[in-house]
């Protein structure tokens, strides 16, 4: 899914000074872990069901664009 709203983690660390470091950053199928909707579609026959797909998660859309 291409756009400016993809989903996303990221991670910081704040030292002693109060200085604020990015320190790791991971998108798409990198933040599964944190998804239990993706965990229970992983067990099931068909999986996620993407074979044929033009690109992985294409069955995605965001609520206001059914």
């Amino acid at each position: 899914m291409a756009g400016s709203e993809e989903e996303g983690i990221s991670v910081f660390y704040k030292d002693e000074r109060g200085q604020v470091f990015h320190t790791h950053s991971c998108y798409e199928r990198g933040i599964d872990m944190v998804n239990g909707a993706y965990q229970y579609l992983d067990l099931v026959p068909k999986g996620r069901d993407e074979d044929g797909l033009n690109y992985p998660m294409e069955w995605l859309r965001r609520h206001d664009q059914y």
